[in-house]
C-alpha cells in the first residue's frame, strides 16, 4: 500500500467544524478532545489534558511551534479552549487544556468568524 494513505492513526476532522473555526483550529480542537475523551485528569468538574508547546509539535509535526502556539491563542480567544495551570510544581508552565463544550455546541447556530 502507498506509505501517504492510512496505516497509522488519522486526524479525524469535520467538515462542519472546519467551516465554523478554521482547518488548523479544527484539528487542534478535535484532538484536545481526543485526549479529553480518555477521561485521566478530572479538575474542577472537568477533564483536561496537559501538554507542552514542544509536545503539541510531536503531534502536529506538519507546523512550526509558533504556528501551533497561534492556533492555541485563537482557539483561547475564541473561548473554545479553555487554560490553567494545576501542576504541582509552581515554576512548572505546563498548560492544561479543558474545551467549553457549551460554546462548541454554540458553533452550530453562529458563526464565530
Amino acid at each position: 500500500m502507498n506509505q501517504l494513505l492510512i496505516d497509522e492513526y488519522p486526524l479525524l476532522i469535520p467538515p462542519s467544524l472546519a467551516e465554523k473555526i478554521g482547518l488548523n483550529e479544527a484539528i487542534v480542537l478535535q484532538q484536545v478532545h481526543f485526549w479529553i475523551s480518555k477521561r485521566k485528569h478530572f479538575i474542577d468538574g472537568k477533564y483536561w489534558v496537559y501538554n507542552t508547546y514542544d509536545g503539541w509539535v510531536a503531534q502536529f509535526p506538519f507546523w512550526s511551534r509558533s504556528t501551533i502556539i497561534r492556533i492555541f491563542k485563537r482557539l483561547e480567544d475564541d473561548g473554545l479552549i479553555i487554560t490553567g495551570n494545576f501542576n504541582r510544581m509552581k515554576i512548572d508552565q505546563t498548560k492544561w487544556y479543558s474545551i467549553d463544550y457549551g460554546k462548541v455546541s454554540e458553533l452550530s447556530r453562529v458563526d464565530i468568524r
